[in-house]
This record gives structure tokens, sequence and C-alpha cells, in this order.
């Protein structure tokens, strides 16, 4: 079974343990003589060999040889130079073996540093590899401790350095971007690679439910917010982890392939829950890489949170506050966007421009309210008789237009009967009467019609509107091609 874990870190997680010595805890054998370690051992092994000549006489008189051959000037001098030159072979051999080893570690050290200071100064990125900055661990004592700890030293130096990176270019991404969509794409693809994941995406709290707005890999995107993984960690305000045996499939088809670390991270400010990231991977995810996603997201949590603020405030700015279309400004936007695009691709485009037949009696005999309530009713009405991809508006008073893109005459006439069929057939309830109201609507389709510009177009779907009204009301007029 899946083993699904609650995490709240408040140190590096896995990190390895550090022993620290300072000087009064490092045992010295021998006695410092000079500064320099190969010089007291030059001295020690002189001194050892000067010690061994005066006693080797004595050594060989216990094994029986006469006196008379040891106890002599010349044969003293004779072992205190054996002694000397044993002593001095061996400081040399220390050297070739032992001080070779240490100056081609105080050389790595140097370039180590050296790439270290230019990174630094360049911040190309650039850092140690295996290749260039590691040493080759092959003794097993203490030398060969010394260059396994060395490589770890730059393991960590190379992790340091990668990770500085990604949250340099994390903080450049999310200064480049203020829009919700393009900043959850480029974060999330920074989030995605921090820690060669196979899988991502973002799940936020909209209109009081959880829903994904970006995800990459993911099975099916709509059903991960409704998932126990991201409902508990942005329940919990807690790292959810799932890490499944390699004979193990996780359930719910969360992602496009076999997972083997699953995790969810909550995204916050001040304990206030915006949403949740959800990362996946082939392999087991390390958790160094997790501790990395941990401390990115309380920048990204402040992006998206200014993100959202900024697509509140264009959702209020762009929407009528009575009917819940788009306003005229924004409706125009779109409008000319879709012109743009039809003059680009030779696309038609169709616009039908309508208002409501007497609405000024609505007023007079109901009131303003019931006048507001069937400016909402018509709206709500004529957007269920549009077709996905369709764009309505408040043009303005009781006046509505709807952009129709790749509509032709054809589909212009289909749409605008549509239209108007559905708002005849409406009611407004007020007390104990029946508010009934119809429209005319003028309908243009470009290229099909002779259209000089965006106002030109425009123009003309509003002197069909002025057609319709003046030849009976209630009915649709297209401008002939």
């Amino acid at each position: 079974m899946a083993k699904l874990t609650t995490r709240t870190e408040t140190a590096a997680p896995g990190a390895a343990a550090v022993v620290s010595a300072d000087s009064s805890d490092f045992h010295e054998s021998l006695p410092r003589l000079t500064k320099k370690v190969f010089t007291d051992l030059a001295i020690w092994m002189t001194g050892l060999g000067l010690l061994m000549g005066i006693v080797f006489p004595f050594f060989v008189m216990a094994f029986g040889v006469p006196s008379k051959y040891v106890l002599s000037a010349k044969f003293f001098f004779a072992t205190i130079g054996a002694g000397l030159v044993v002593g001095a072979t061996n400081h040399f051999l220390s050297r070739a073996v032992v001080g070779s080893r240490l100056r081609f570690m105080c050389l790595k050290m140097s370039k180590v540093e050296s790439i270290l200071r230019d990174t630094t100064m360049a911040d190309d990125g650039a850092a140690c590899t295996p290749e260039t900055c590691m040493i080759t661990v092959d003794s097993d004592d203490e030398l060969g401790d010394a260059a396994a700890s060395f490589n770890r030293l730059v393991e960590a130096l190379a992790e340091s350095q990668r990770a500085s990176q990604v949250a340099g270019n994390f903080a450049t991404t999310l200064a480049s971007h203020l829009e919700l969509t393009p900043l959850v794409e480029a974060a999330l693809n920074v989030l995605h690679g921090a820690g060669d994941h196979s899988a991502s995406a973002l799940c936020i709290l909209r209109d009081g439910e959880l829903v994904t707005v970006a995800s990459s890999g993911i099975a099916e995107p709509d059903g991960l917010a409704d998932s126990e993984l991201v409902e508990r960690s942005y329940r919990t305000l807690d790292t959810v982890r799932v890490d499944l045996p390699s004979d193990i499939q996780l359930d719910g088809g969360i992602v496009q392939f076999r997972p083997r670390t699953v995790v969810a991270f909550p995204v916050h400010i001040r304990l206030v829950p915006i949403g949740v990231v959800v990362l996946a991977s082939t392999a087991p995810i390390a958790d160094h890489q997790d501790l990395l996603i941990q401390q990115l997201l309380p920048n990204f949590a402040v992006a998206l949170n200014n993100a959202l603020s900024h697509e509140r405030l264009q959702r209020v700015a762009a929407i009528d506050s009575l009917t819940g279309l788009y306003n005229r400004r924004f409706g125009l936007e779109r409008l000319s966007q879709e012109f743009s695009r039809s003059v680009r691709s030779g696309e038609p485009l169709g616009v039908v421009l309508f208002d409501i037949d007497h609405f000024k009696s609505v007023n007079d005999n109901y009131g303003h309210q019931v006048g507001d309530d069937v400016l909402k009713s018509i709206a709500e009405n004529v957007k269920s008789a549009l077709r996905e991809g369709d764009t309505l508006m408040r043009y303005g008073g009781e006046e509505f237009l709807a952009v129709l893109p790749g509509a032709g005459e054809t589909d212009l006439r289909t749409v605008g009967e549509r239209m108007r069929r559905i708002v005849e057939s409406s009611v407004v309830l007020e007390s104990s009467s029946e508010v009934r109201v119809t429209i005319s609507l003028g309908g243009v389709s470009f290229p099909s019609a002779d259209v000089a510009d965006l106002d030109d177009l425009i123009r003309k779907a509003d002197a069909a509107l002025y057609n319709a009204k003046t030849t009976g009301r209630n009915r649709l007029t297209l401008v002939e091609a």
C-alpha cells in the first residue's frame, strides 16, 4: 500500500551529521617543533635514526656478538650513519607518497575556489563536476577518508550553487509576470526542473472550490483538485508526500506514468491557504529537493497572490456589474482582437447588435428594478443561445453586442434567430404579472460584407439594427453581401 505522510519540516531533512572539532579536541601524539608538518617529520625521523644508530650496537651484543667488534667508534659511526640514512629515506618517501597526495588535493581545492569565485562574479551557473573537481578515492585509510570528505564537500557546494541559481532564476521569473496564466506556467516550469520532476500542477481556490489552473504530465488535471492528496495539503497546510514501491501503482490516475514519489506542497500567506503545488517523479524525490521547493514557495505565494488580486481587479474592471457580461470597453477590445485575426486569416467573423424593443415602457410601467431584472434575464438567456467561443457584451443601456468568430452569413442567421426566439419566449415575473419583451437584431459578417475597418463593421451592424426596428421590430436583419 502507498504510504501517505505529512511533514512539517523545520530543518534540512536528510542532512548528514556534522562532526565539529576544535583544536582542544584534536589529539596530537607528538609535540609540534615547528610550524611545518614535514619539517617536524624530518626532525623526528632524523632523531629516530640517530637513536637507532646509538642503540643498535648494544642490541647486537644482546645476540652474542663480541663487544670488541661493536663497541668501537667506527661501528658506532656506521650504525648512526645508517640510522640517519634510513630516517632521511623515510622522510623522502613520506613526502613522495603523502605529500604528493596532499599537494594534489590542494590543487583541487584551489580549482574549486577559482570556479566558485568565477561563478559568483559572472553569475553564469558554472559549477564543479565530478570530472573537474572531485578526487578519485583509491586508498582505504585516512587519506582516502580525506578524499571522500573533499568529494562530499564539492557535492554540497555544487548543490548549494545549483540551489542559488534556481532561486535566482525563480525570482527573475516571478518578477517578469503579473498575469496569472504566464506566471503560473513559468513558475511551474522552474519548480518542475528544480528537482528533475516528471509532472507538476497547481491547484488554487477559485469561486469557493479548488481547481487546477496549470499542469504538465498530469493524466486528469480536472480531477486532481478533488484528490485526497491536494485536499489534505490545502486543509492542513502541511507537505503531503506519497512514496510508492516500484511494484505499486497509484490509484486514481493522477499522472501519466508510474510514479515513485508524489508530493503536495501547500502555498499560503500567513497561514491563509492559496493553493497547492503537486510534483511527481519516476524516481524517489530526495529530501534536499523537497527543501529547495519549500524555500522557493514563499516568494511564489506572494507573486501568486498578487496575480490573483490583479486578475480579480481586471475582472471587476471588465465585467458589467448588472448583467455579468463584458462591459463595452473590454468587449470592444475582444472584438478588435477577433477582427484583426479575421483580417489576417481570412476566417469569417460575425457581429450581432441588438436592443430591447420598447424597453422604456417596461421601466415606466414596472419600475427600474423590473427593468434591471429584464436586462439580467436577457443577458442570461442570450448567452445560452450562443456557441462556445462567442462573446456577449453590454454595449450600452439596453443594447448588447455579440461577437461570433468563424460565423458566416448562414451561421449568423442561425444564431441570431436562436437569440431572438429565446428572448421572445422568456418571461420575467413581477408580482402577479408576466413581463415579456422582444429584441431587434442587426447582423453583419466579415469579409462577406464590404467592411473598411472595425468602426465600419459596427456601423453596418447598427444600420442593420435600425432597419430591423423600422420594419416591425422583433426581427433579425443582416447586411447583404
